[in-house]
């Protein structure tokens, strides 16, 4: 591949790449307009579901949230039966935040689809394909990650400027 092939197809991922993303943006404001929540909240939810229980502290670190906006996202998710707060059983002082049933009744009729049909995709490809996807989908959170942390900081010290 000569040189500007390369460069080329460098180009043509990144622009896929960033169509990806708008396109997952679009879609995660349909599902959240769906549900009557807001992309926070979502996330959120999406963070809790993951992990499988988070405490208050936990979401605020990985949500990048004050602990103010955690608890009353926390508040805003328990009125709704989306969350709740339980006692860790190892530790009856701290509070974990799980999320119950609700948010998969809600969201079945959005993410059911979905799911059905990545994974119907995913059969398509082989062991070697999905290894590499997951490598460069790997690789580029740790990317976005490192990313978020220094705009984090270029938010911070344009703040203190203030």
């Amino acid at each position: 591949m000569s040189r500007e092939q390369r460069a080329n197809l460098e180009r043509d991922a990144v622009e896929e790449m960033r169509g990806w993303q708008t396109d997952q943006d679009i879609f995660d404001d349909l599902a959240a307009i769906y549900a009557g929540l807001n992309r926070t909240d979502t996330r959120v939810i999406d963070l809790v579901e993951r992990a499988g229980r988070l405490t208050a502290g936990e979401i605020a670190i990985a949500a990048r949230l004050s602990s103010g906006a955690v608890t009353a996202l926390i508040d805003r998710l328990e009125e709704q039966d989306l969350v709740r707060r339980v006692r860790d059983p190892s530790d009856r002082r701290r509070v974990l935040v799980e999320i119950t049933e609700k948010v998969a009744e809600r969201m079945a009729p959005v993410f059911g689809p979905v799911a059905e049909e990545g994974y119907r995709n995913l059969k398509q490809w082989s062991d070697e394909d999905i290894e590499t996807v997951m490598r460069f989908v790997r690789m580029s959170r740790e990317f976005l990650a490192r990313h978020s942390t220094r705009v984090q900081k270029l938010i911070a010290e344009k703040d203190a400027r203030r």
